[in-house]
């Protein structure tokens, strides 16, 4: 079972549920050593209703956080981070945010494009050779600026393509030999286990992780962390976070328990 889980989110975002305190007292109640906060980052200027919350949420995502880890010191360990996208407007920012110690961490999450201030691209929707590509290229410059403990989903790209051919196999490499080369670990991300197989090309799997992916990460020595990306309280103590642990143990790779700069 996970025992330090940094990639939690919270009511701000849209699509999760539960107040902050409920996600820490769960987590005491299994055990768990540390609960890192990573909600979707709000940025100034953009809105993106029921996927990260407004720019105005921020002073209160922090006070509640900060009020929480005083509160529970004795029981756990509390983080207060983001998940955030490499868009390189916003780079300043998330600069400011760990130099000035506001935050504790950022998470990398390549969900989308941006373009002009607004959002160009979904990458969940990625269906051609050039939409996965794009992914890969911007994630990896995301990864380059030293910004983020670790890349959340790095198999993200598979949600939408039909199968893992030679162009999927390619960027995997190039994910991974940035992840071994930058000492970045990535991360096996149990959300979409939670939602359980679906139907893809004739092909029963889970939209990521995907397998063939985790092949080539543990062959290029790869680092690996566990995120259950709880979008609820109860999704932490989820039986079907099972199924993660038992594909993970699948895994012939280094696993990465607790993040070491941030002890």
């Amino acid at each position: 079972m996970i025992r330090h889980n940094y990639h939690t989110h919270t009511f701000r975002c849209g699509h999760a549920v539960g107040e902050d305190e409920d996600y820490v007292l769960e987590a005491i109640g299994l055990g768990m050593q540390t609960l890192g906060f990573s909600d979707h980052v709000m940025l100034e200027g953009l809105s993106q209703v029921n996927v990260r919350g407004e720019f105005s949420l921020t002073e209160d995502y922090f006070s509640s956080i900060n009020h929480l880890k005083e509160k529970y010191k004795e029981r756990i360990r509390i983080l207060l981070g983001f998940e955030a996208e490499p868009f390189p407007e916003y780079f300043a920012y998330y600069d400011m945010l760990l130099k000035e110690k506001k935050i504790d961490y950022l998470i990398l999450g390549n969900h989308c494009e941006l373009e002009n201030g607004r959002i160009k691209y979904f990458f969940s929707k990625a269906t051609t050779k050039n939409d996965i590509i794009r992914y890969k290229d911007t994630l990896i410059k995301g990864m380059e600026t030293g910004y983020f403990a670790y890349v959340a989903h790095p198999d993200y790209f598979m949600g939408g393509y039909n199968e893992f051919d030679h162009t999927c196999k390619k960027i995997s490499e190039e994910i991974c030999d940035a992840s071994h080369a930058l000492n970045i670990p990535l991360e096996f991300n149990f959300a979409a286990i939670r939602r359980g197989k679906v139907m893809i090309n004739n092909e029963e799997r889970y939209l990521y992780p995907h397998m063939e992916f985790w092949k080539i990460a543990a062959k290029k020595h790869c680092k690996m962390i566990l995120g259950l990306d709880a979008h609820a309280p109860q999704e932490l103590s989820s039986d079907k976070n099972d199924d993660g642990y038992r594909l993970a143990r699948e895994i012939d790779i280094e696993l990465i328990n607790e993040l070491e700069n941030l002890k």
